[in-house]
């Protein structure tokens, strides 16, 4: 920990203490996940969290309410009370997604102090080994061979991984059928069990299997190939236009937050990030470390909005 980030966290730690009860400072700090365990958001979560919490002096719970794209733990969040103790980690789904897809939603970002941007992360078409295809040109062929779409596993509909798939189908000109799953681990018992034949997802979560040879991975998102998977090309260089916008990962609190506060939280959070272990761990599957302000992500949320909203114009994609 650096000496600017320790007296930051001492500052922190303070205010949490004497702020207003013994039994608030008492607590500790939560952290919402609005994914499943075992998915991308909660692996990366649970690393994350353990940053945090060396730097701030206090436990940092992982809290995970998934469902409703993203909804069920934002809506939770956004009716806390903003004294530091309830997080959010947010994805681009929840902000930048979400309000295209549907016409009403019970939360704004109007409802939440955004802290900093984390890391921009990867996603990967994979192909159950049942299906046999190793590589785009068996999985286009054989989706334009079959009588009845190919199903394809997402873990939600409206999220990155959905928005994914239907850029797939446009680009490509096939056509597939959505799939969505309750998380990552009941989806990939979907592919070992040959029950869909492709699936979307992000990188980290699969490692194991891939490793074992029980899943293929068919192409990776982004201008540049995974460094954990050498042999997996991007979908340009497998033929294919580039999917969209890579998905995100950001911290945020409910509005109203104690300015001094969140001064130390981004602090934290950017010294957290800034860690050579997590930074090249993320690094290796493709993903970025980036941090701002919270003044830059609070603009870079409004920009993100307007790009997506973009994409799904594109696709023609509605969730009402």
């Amino acid at each position: 920990m650096t000496a600017a980030v320790g007296r930051r966290a001492l500052t922190l730690g303070g205010f949490l203490a004497l702020g207003a009860t013994a039994a608030r400072a008492a607590r500790p700090v939560r952290l919402v996940v609005p994914y499943a365990p075992g998915d991308g958001p909660d692996l990366f979560a649970r690393r994350f969290a353990q940053g945090m919490a060396e730097r701030i002096g206090l436990p940092v719970v992982v809290d995970n309410r998934p469902g409703a794209a993203t909804m069920i733990g934002t809506e939770y969040v956004a009716s806390a009370v903003p004294d530091g103790l309830t997080l959010l980690l947010a994805t681009s789904t929840t902000f930048a997604a979400n309000p295209h897809l549907f016409r009403q939603l019970n939360y704004s970002i109007a409802q939440f102090q955004p802290i900093t941007l984390l890391v921009r992360v990867r996603l990967a078409l994979y192909a159950s080994t049942g299906f046999g295809a190793r590589g785009m040109a068996a999985v286009l062929a054989g989706a334009r061979a079959a009588p009845d779409p190919l199903q394809y596993g997402i873990t939600a509909r409206g999220d990155a991984t959905h928005l994914a798939g239907e850029a797939l189908q446009q680009a490509a000109g096939i056509v597939l059928q959505d799939v969505p799953y309750r998380g990552t681990a009941l989806m990939q018992q979907g592919l070992l069990r040959d029950d869909i034949p492709l699936a979307i997802d992000g990188i980290g979560a699969y490692l194991n299997l891939l490793g074992k040879g029980r899943v293929n991975a068919i192409a990776v998102t982004g201008a540049a190939r995974v460094a954990v998977l050498p042999d997996t090309p991007t979908f340009a260089e497998a033929g294919i236009a580039e999917l969209g916008r890579q998905p995100w990962y950001g911290l945020l609190a409910p509005a109203g937050l104690d300015p001094e506060v969140l001064a130390d939280l981004n602090a934290a959070a950017v010294d957290t990030m800034r860690a050579a272990g997590l930074r090249d761990a993320l690094a290796r599957q493709g993903a970025a470390v980036e941090t701002q302000s919270p003044a830059a992500f609070a603009t870079l949320i409004a920009e993100e909005t307007e790009a997506w909203g973009a994409i799904i114009r594109r696709v023609g994609l509605s969730m009402d």
